[in-house]
């Protein structure tokens, strides 16, 4: 595999932390592979602009994270946390120990545009062994399998990818219609996914954990 995946994960963060129970959706995305540096990804509705978080390990990643996005005109901020609630949410999804652990947490109210230049910026990352998982933190009764609404949502933007690819002189007005700003923190978190998965629909779709309210989960694996 010439990168990790891009997933993106849809569960109660804090239930899954403190049960520690494994779950075999994301787990299977990465089998074969040897995990050593994971690249969260969050959103935050209290914050105003991103938030880098070093969590464990070196910190050369989270600087080369707060680089790239200051380079692409944003102006995130940076600190050291403890990681133990998120080390727990790693085990629990892929039943890994990374040695760098580190989270980007977005604020919501910025415009498509931003939220896909935050993928593109960080699509380096996947090419120098970081696995990122997009994680969408809500409480397990909002948890849908596949989610029907959101598949729709990509496969818009798979055919708008399509469209201007098509007509490339246009491609100026297409990206002016992803001027609105976007305050669904999980659109917000799927469109920076999306980007980082390459425009591209997901290759795999996963759940588990449907018989548990607490252990729910579900989500969508770009692999190439």
């Amino acid at each position: 595999m010439d990168k990790l995946p891009v997933l993106f994960v849809s569960c109660n963060a804090r239930s899954l932390e403190s049960r520690q129970q494994a779950g075999s959706g994301p787990a299977r995305m990465i089998w074969g592979e040897r995990v050593r540096s994971v690249l969260l990804i969050s959103t935050d509705t209290s914050l105003q602009a991103p938030l880098i978080t070093h969590l464990k390990g070196k910190t050369d990643r989270s600087e080369r994270i707060f680089s790239l996005l200051s380079s692409r005109g944003f102006t995130p901020g940076i600190q050291t946390k403890n990681s133990e609630a998120r080390e727990n949410l790693l085990r629990a999804l892929l039943s890994e120990d990374p040695e760098d652990l580190f989270e980007l947490r977005l604020n919501t109210g910025m415009s498509e545009s931003d939220y896909r230049r935050v993928g593109q910026c960080l699509e380096t990352m996947r090419e120098q062994g970081v696995l990122v998982i997009c994680l969408d933190d809500k409480a397990g009764s909002e948890i849908s399998p596949n989610d029907r609404h959101l598949r729709e949502m990509i496969s818009g933007w798979v055919q708008d990818q399509q469209w201007g690819a098509a007509i490339s002189f246009k491609g100026e007005s297409l990206e002016n219609q992803r001027n609105p700003k976007l305050e669904d923190p999980t659109v917000c978190l799927l469109t920076a996914a999306f980007t980082l998965g390459g425009c591209k629909f997901p290759q795999r779709m996963f759940s588990s954990g449907m018989n548990s309210v607490g252990h729910m989960l579900s989500g969508f694996g770009w692999m190439r």
